[in-house]
């Protein structure tokens, strides 16, 4: 009787159940391909066969993507350009008085009021892997400031393989911060003689581990953060005895300049890159002035282009790789990313009052474009993206 009721209970088993990892590579290399941009990523992680399937797949170029913020209704939204899609998420951690400073990969640098620093990372919409990294340590250095006069002047660098991080922060122009994996509180960097001569610091960038600094003296310096202590590159900087000239009357005549601020390139050549409020647009291109040591003539001297498969996302640090072609919304090589914050191109700034539909991405009560913007260096043509918020960012995903 026992050994009959065993019976009874046991799942039953079905002949005709289909085996998902012995489908044909062909249709199933169609389904993978036709799939959404983090669902074709996840595919990939289902089982050895998919993995090898995907490996044949079409590969999918890297863009700018937008981060959508929806303020007290704890969620926001990603937006992929390239297949016009939104993404909804729900947010886990991100505090409401929260300000963006910097990005690497899907990981946000976020600071609120009190000084406390943390890691968000927009795959999963939480903080659960490093949580408050950098609490307090600033706040007993620095009282009284105001989080948003500093926003975006950060740069971090994570490898999620090892765990390393760096972030480096310039609060009020004059004191410099950074913490890297390792170290017991923040380190101030203020003090130091390659600050202290320079009068203090319009940007930084963060690359190979190397922190390059663009000071008042219009002078690039690089500190080289590989070892166990901070040491300035000297017989390896190219631009030490280069400071940048006074190319203010480039300006004149055209509006006024709003943001100095620097990039590296895959080179590793070192981009000076100014915006400016342009009023009556007689040359569009003069939004945007970029600048480059001559390695031989050892002058600055204006480009307009970055290269051939190069673009930026303004206060970024670093150059991306591109897709040839627009991916949508303008973005393409020699193209740069931007927000209202970074340059307003007169009466073009948006309207702060309109209603977004996160499930169908239609908005109501605009009447002008929105805060995110594209720039072509070559034609001097602005594509503003489809998406509207008043609260928003570029950021370069980066899928395991």
């Amino acid at each position: 009787m026992d050994t009959l009721l065993r019976k009874e209970r046991r799942p039953k088993v079905y002949d005709n159940h289909y085996d998902w990892s012995k489908l044909f590579p062909d249709l199933l290399r169609k389904m993978i391909e036709s799939l959404s941009s983090i669902d074709y990523h996840r595919a990939k992680t289902v089982c050895s066969y998919w993995y090898c399937v995907w490996k044949t797949c079409v590969k999918r170029p890297q863009y700018p993507w937008q981060v959508i913020y929806y303020g007290d209704d704890d969620s926001l939204s990603l937006f992929d350009p390239r297949e016009n899609n939104i993404y909804n998420k729900r947010l886990l951690g991100l505090s409401d008085n929260s300000h963006y400073m910097a990005s690497s990969g899907n990981w946000l640098l976020m600071a609120d009021s009190h000084l406390n620093f943390y890691f968000f990372n927009l795959s999963d919409c939480s903080n659960n892997k490093w949580g408050y990294f950098f609490q307090h340590g600033l706040a007993c250095q620095v009282l009284k400031f105001d989080i948003c006069g500093s926003k975006r002047s950060a740069v971090v660098w994570i490898d999620e393989r090892t765990e390393d991080y760096f972030v480096a922060w310039i609060l009020k122009n004059r004191y410099l911060f950074t913490h890297k994996k390792g170290d017991d509180s923040w380190c101030n960097q203020s003090y130091n003689n390659w600050i202290t001569t320079e009068g203090g610091l319009y940007d930084l960038a963060y690359k190979n581990g190397k922190l390059y600094l663009y000071t008042y003296h219009d002078n690039i310096k690089i500190i080289d953060f590989s070892g166990d202590s901070p040491k300035e590159e000297m017989e390896n900087n190219p631009y030490r005895d280069h400071p940048f000239p006074d190319y203010y009357q480039l300006v004149w005549g055209n509006g006024y300049l709003c943001n100095r601020r620097i990039a590296i390139q895959k080179s590793g050549e070192v981009l000076i890159i100014w915006s400016c409020q342009n009023f009556e647009y007689r040359d569009p291109r003069n939004l945007f002035y970029i600048f480059k040591l001559n390695l031989e003539s050892n002058e600055w001297e204006r480009v307009y282009s970055i290269g051939d498969d190069e673009m930026l996302i303004f206060g970024h640090g670093v150059t991306i790789k591109a897709p040839v072609q627009d991916v949508g919304d303008g973005i393409k090589s020699g193209s740069i990313c931007f927000v209202h914050d970074d340059t307003i191109p007169g009466y073009e700034y948006p309207s702060k009052c309109g209603v977004l539909d996160i499930f169908t991405g239609q908005i109501t009560g605009y009447s002008y474009p929105s805060n995110c913007g594209v720039f072509d260096l070559a034609t001097g043509k602005i594509t503003w993206t489809k998406i509207i918020s008043f609260k928003s960012h570029w950021f370069v995903p980066r899928f395991a």
